[in-house]
Parts: structure tokens; C-alpha cells; sequence
């Protein structure tokens, strides 16, 4: 998995949410992280991707630790609204998505 799947997959997982509750401030942040608005691997607000590559660095993205990855970067956002939504996911949950997400063609391969 690279980076760029990594954060399409956090922000699947945060819309999916947004679409039940229609939080103010987990739209904003859905907005400026929207991986599939433009056909470049960017995000709407291109700092928000650059910034999560920057969190990211150079460690490697497995399976297997993308949702211990997906839950810091959501830790270090400080964004109160995307924190209680993301923490609603269980890793089960994170992981039937992630295997359902890369077994399909998607942005980013």
C-alpha cells in the first residue's frame, strides 16, 4: 500500500461517517482532504496531502499496520470532529475496507 491509498482510505472511512452525521467541522476537514477531486494523487488543499506524506515519511505501509498509522495521523490532526469519527471504525471494520478497497481498481495504484 502507498501513501496515496493510505489517506484515499482515511478519507473513505471519515465520509462514510460524514454521511450520517453531516458534522460541520469533519465536512471542512473532508473537503480540503478530497483525494479524488482532481486526477493528480493531491488533495483538494494540497498541503493537507503533503502534510500526510510528511507524517508518514519514509515507513513502510502494510495491511497490516495502516490502521495504527491511519489512527496517529488522526491523533496528531487535533481535529475533535474527525477524532470522534474516526473513532468509531474498528480495525475489523478498517480492514474488510482496505481489503475491499485494493482489490478493486483505484486512484492512486
Amino acid at each position: 500500500m502507498n501513501k496515496f491509498e493510505l489517506f484515499s482510505l482515511i478519507y473513505l472511512a471519515l465520509d462514510a461517517d460524514w454521511d450520517e452525521t453531516h458534522d460541520e467541522e469533519l465536512g471542512q476537514y473532508l473537503s480540503d482532504a478530497n483525494p479524488f477531486l482532481f486526477s493528480e494523487n493531491v488533495s483538494a488543499v494540497q498541503d493537507v496531502f503533503i502534510k500526510f506524506g510528511e507524517f508518514i515519511g519514509d515507513r513502510q505501509i502494510s495491511k497490516e499496520n495502516s490502521f495504527a498509522l491511519a489512527t496517529d495521523y488522526i491523533k496528531q490532526l487535533d481535529i475533535p470532529a474527525v477524532t470522534k469519527s474516526f473513532s468509531g471504525l474498528g480495525k475489523e471494520q478498517w480492514d474488510a475496507g482496505v481489503d475491499e478497497y485494493l482489490s478493486s481498481p483505484h486512484k492512486g495504484q
